[in-house]
């Protein structure tokens, strides 16, 4: 008994204080509810990132999903003309059902989660393909390219390349149909003397990505005379 005392006295003292300010803000926030309830709804299509989760680590995506998906709301209309795309979030993750090969992603409204009082109508499209191959690595041989001719009198001699190799990761398709690396064209025009450069690799493609030699240094030697 002596404890609801203390309690009904605490609450009274709250109340006490300020209480024409607590009374006015209870009053706006049940305003701006009342407001939000009643206003007129409207539709609205969102470009939402179609995020699909992380992807296994021995698998890679080889074909083009779309990036984003296209959603169609409904709600309030201050709610939904203010609606950010990553306030719409895909429940669950579709990576963990992946498998190599071709998959099929069913998309429907139900699948996403909005603020409350929006309201997801449908989605475009409603089914995504998702081919996924085995990732493969491999030690690929560097050939220099060059480009022009070195001066009058002289020609290309040795050519030695540090390292040797490269290492790439990619699409076990596309990496097993590798047989070299090439590096990006270096310049001999007019060149009479032996001289070393630093060369990138000519890029494999946006699927392969080289993880060990992105760069080689090139001894090029430089002869007189002509084979």
């Amino acid at each position: 008994m002596r404890r609801a005392r203390t309690v009904l006295v605490a609450v009274r003292a709250w109340l006490a204080d300020n209480f024409g300010m607590k009374v006015l803000s209870l009053g706006l926030a049940v305003a701006l509810w009342v407001v939000v309830l009643t206003e007129q709804k409207a539709v609205v299509d969102l470009n939402v990132p179609l995020d699909v989760g992380q992807i296994p680590r021995n698998l890679m995506v080889v074909n083009d999903p779309p990036e984003y998906v296209v959603l169609k709301v409904r709600g309030p209309r201050s709610l939904v003309l203010a609606l950010a795309p990553n306030e719409v979030t895909l429940r669950g993750k579709f990576a963990r059902a992946v498998k190599e090969g071709d998959n099929v992603l069913n998309l429907s409204p139900e699948q996403f989660e909005a603020p409350r009082g929006v309201e997801v109508l449908s989605v475009s499209p409603g089914r995504v393909r998702l081919v996924l191959e085995a990732v493969d690595e491999r030690r690929l041989e560097v050939i220099p390219k060059f480009r022009g001719e070195p001066a009058k009198g002289h020609t290309l001699g040795e050519v030695r390349v540090t390292p040797k190799e490269v290492r790439v990761v990619g699409p076990q398709g596309e990496v097993k149909r590798l047989s070299h690396a090439f590096t990006q064209p270096i310049d001999i025009k007019g060149q009479d003397r032996d001289f070393r450069v630093t060369a990138p690799i000519e890029p494999f493609g946006r699927r392969i990505r080289i993880v060990e030699g992105e760069t080689v240094s090139v001894q090029v030697g430089i002869k007189k005379g002509r084979t």
